[in-house]
């Protein structure tokens, strides 16, 4: 049940310079006009968007920024019309990636998305190649200063969750997908606080790089994804033995 999680672990020590660079506005603003677009514009009806809006609040966003994102994807600007796209590819090592995106411009998201790719040495394939390695899961990530590891591993499958893995800094829950919701419901009427909340992609099995190099190689293209603008979320099946991971993080 405490499978290591090492990309989320290695983006949790990157969340505090991505929060202070606004990428997390930037990520939470499109997550609220796809959600907006695909259930509606009341968070009561729709439970992705209720969820992209607590995660606006807990980065302390504004409320008229929060409505705003919700009037574009509602179309009441008549501003971008974010559609969520999901790319495809292998990177050093011949490790599956998977890249979630949103973007209200396909041919510009594929064309950076494919240099980036290939500038590292990775190669974006087609729809299909690689998404047979993952299954959707429910993911949420709760802080590990806000409850007992024993504790939250009782209250998490007494709420319904599937597996918990834990990283330096947090607790991650997954659940069935359909069943995200009602889990996080669940865990914040037993007190709770989960910090974030999404649809998300694992591994049905990894990929190990031994090699430093190609570890190396491996991270900086993941990190390069990240950076994207129209990027909301990278997943990947490898597996780096800690003492690989030392000598390149």
């Amino acid at each position: 049940m405490a499978e290591h999680s090492q990309w989320a672990q290695i983006k949790h020590k990157k969340a505090k310079i991505d929060a202070q660079r606004g990428r997390i506005f930037n990520k939470i603003i499109r997550e609220i006009t796809v959600a907006v677009r695909e259930g509606g514009p009341n968070p009561e009806t729709n439970p992705r968007l209720r969820t992209a809006i607590e995660n606006a609040k807990r980065y302390n966003m504004p409320s008229e920024t929060i409505e705003r994102a919700i009037k574009k994807g509602s179309g009441e600007l008549g501003a971008e019309a974010y559609e969520e796209v999901l790319y495809e590819g292998y990177g050093p090592g011949g490790v599956a990636i998977m890249v979630i995106t949103a973007t209200d411009n396909r041919n510009r998201t594929t064309g950076e998305i494919r240099h980036v790719f290939s500038k590292h040495g990775g190669n974006l394939g087609s729809s299909g190649c690689v998404s047979y390695l993952f299954e959707r899961v429910g993911y949420m990530e709760v802080s590990r200063d806000a409850i007992p590891e024993e504790e939250l591993f009782e209250k998490a499958i007494e709420a319904g969750a599937e597996d918990i893995q834990t990283t330096e800094t947090a607790y991650i829950i997954h659940t069935k997908p359909e069943s995200l919701y009602e889990v996080k419901d669940r865990l914040s009427s037993m007190g709770i606080p989960v910090e974030s909340v999404k649809i998300d992609y694992k591994p049905i099995s990894t990929v190990q790089i031994t090699d430093p190099e190609t570890a190396k190689k491996l991270l900086k293209l993941l990190e390069a994804l990240e950076e994207l603008d129209d990027v909301q979320s990278v997943i990947s099946n490898f597996d780096i033995p800690e003492e690989v991971l030392k000598t390149v993080a």
